[in-house]
């Protein structure tokens, strides 16, 4: 199952300032640098990032960009643990980590296909594991809306509704799918230790989401919750398991 941990080779930096949505300014042994910043909305609750450390990916090829590399985690206990920021790498730590099956918790992959981006009616679904016929299809969705959320509070309303009518798509094609005999899931994945979730309450403004919800999972559509563990070396995962959404 291999070595159940994805390695890294990040280098470690402090930011100064987030001059723009696009960027992040910051200092590496006495010299300031520009980084990609990977979230373009706000990051979590964070207002100010004077001082923080980050963690980021060295660019290749500085010549030819405008930064010198992309911001992956940012650490608010001066690095004694990290917040991933780029969501952009869920998909393919996931891959990883299931051909490891090192989320055999979830679903078990030894002997199995595993394909990514798969077609399914309207919807396209982050991974497909077939184990000889029988599929499980998980979608994966990687709040960052709510960092460090505080035990028994909930996400709040997020700055895109564009993001949950994507995600109510995939749940009622996941549905669908559950209904026809396979095994389906969206994974709520945290790339640090996010407390349990606590699904929110229905109301005025987000009684289509938990409605949807509900009846996916009336359906057979199972929620998993995975934080991932970050270090300027590795990452591994700190939990796996199962969870209530609505």
């Amino acid at each position: 199952m291999g070595s159940m941990e994805i390695p890294l080779c990040l280098s470690i930096g402090e930011l100064i300032s987030r001059p723009n949505r696009f960027i992040f300014e910051g200092m590496v042994d006495g010299q300031l640098q520009r980084w990609h910043c990977p979230v373009t909305g706000k990051i979590g609750k964070v207002d100010n990032f004077q001082g923080m450390p980050c963690l980021f990916t060295p660019a290749a090829n500085v010549e030819k960009r405008k930064t010198r590399g992309t911001v992956e985690a940012i650490s608010l206990n001066r690095g004694k643990d990290w917040i991933g920021i780029n969501q952009n790498r869920i998909n393919g730590w996931i891959e990883s980590l299931l051909r490891q099956n090192a989320l055999s918790a979830m679903v078990n992959t030894e002997g199995c296909t595993i394909c990514h981006e798969v077609r399914v009616c309207d919807s396209r679904i982050d991974i497909a594991v077939d184990s000889g016929g029988t599929y499980t299809f998980l979608e994966l969705k990687t709040p960052i809306h709510d960092l460090l959320l505080s035990a028994g509070d909930t996400f709040s309303r997020p700055s895109s509704e564009s993001y949950f009518d994507r995600g109510l798509r995939h749940f009622k094609t996941l549905a669908q799918l559950a209904k026809e005999g396979h095994r389906t899931i969206v994974a709520l994945c945290f790339m640090y230790d996010a407390v349990p979730f606590n699904p929110p309450k229905r109301d005025r403004w987000n009684a289509k989401i938990v409605d949807t919800i509900r009846e996916a999972t009336a359906n057979g559509v199972e929620t998993w919750q995975i934080n991932l563990k970050i270090s300027q070396y590795s990452l591994a995962v700190s939990l796996c398991t199962q969870t209530k959404v609505a």
